[in-house]
């Protein structure tokens, strides 16, 4: 894939994450630039030692305002009295998703298999933030979006994912299926979840690399990214309903795949 030197979410809009714990979460993993950050009298008094202590440190502005002042930014009534403005979420690009990928997925020596996930054109953000959530609890590795058609990293993704979104790997990138094609040629299986896949994940070895592919809940997987994935994955229906929503699908997935790599069988 070609370097491209262009911002990756020239899109980003200012938008404000509050209540204690997305605060403090956010806060304590500095890693989201943080514009600006608002405290009410009503904060705890450990919220408002922790957020002073972070404005000084990092020379962020912050703003002693009425609760009613950050309901109103906030449109929430549960902000707990603090809220931070936040900047760009830091995405790698498609070079560094190379470089990362050479640094961590070839030859590396270590005994537990790679595990990503790529993302295709979730535009929901609550299924966007519960993926990620997903995603750290068994501890992927990296996570691959595309610079369109996909739901940016915003406060609700940060809410919905529980925090997790402060500790993932992320990469934004222009062609979901030329990055399918990188991790092919690193040795890395891409498995897309299907359910029209002839075989189940409890039928399928999964011990070994593997790059999972979650796609749209309206369409499914792009017919070009499908063509990169070597596998497709259906998880078993027992009841009535035939059919889960993508956070849902990527989290059962995501665990069947790590049972199989930690304990080399199906």
């Amino acid at each position: 894939m070609a370097r491209r030197t262009h911002s990756r979410a020239a899109s980003h809009q200012r938008s404000w994450l509050w209540g204690r714990h997305a605060v403090l979460e956010t806060l304590q993993s500095a890693r989201w630039p943080v514009l600006e950050l608002l405290l009410s009298e009503h904060a705890d008094p450990q919220v408002q030692q922790i957020v002073r202590t972070y404005s000084l440190d990092f020379g962020v502005r912050l703003s002693e305002v009425t609760s009613d002042r950050i309901q109103q930014l906030t449109r929430s009534g549960d902000h707990q009295g603090v809220a931070a403005c936040m900047g760009e979420f830091p995405c790698g690009d498609e070079q560094q998703l190379e470089d990362w990928i050479q640094q961590n997925c070839i030859n590396t020596g270590s005994d537990r298999f790679p595990l990503l996930v790529i993302c295709d054109r979730i535009q929901d953000a609550h299924n966007f933030g519960a993926i990620l959530r997903c995603c750290n609890a068994v501890k992927a590795d990296a996570i691959i979006v595309a610079d369109r058609e996909q739901a940016n990293v915003t406060p609700h993704v940060a809410r919905s994912s529980a925090g997790a979104v402060n500790y993932s790997t992320l990469f934004r990138v222009p062609d979901l299926s030329a990055a399918a094609s990188v991790l092919r040629n690193a040795g890395i299986t891409v498995a897309a979840a299907s359910e029209k896949a002839e075989e189940s994940c409890w039928q399928t070895s999964l011990n070994r690399p593997v790059a999972l592919v979650i796609g749209s809940e309206a369409t499914g997987v792009h017919p070009k990214l499908l063509e990169q994935c070597e596998l497709q994955l259906r998880i078993p229906m027992m009841g009535e309903i035939q059919s889960l929503n993508a956070a849902v699908a990527g989290g059962i997935l995501l665990y069947e795949i790590r049972r199989q790599q930690s304990h080399g069988s199906k």
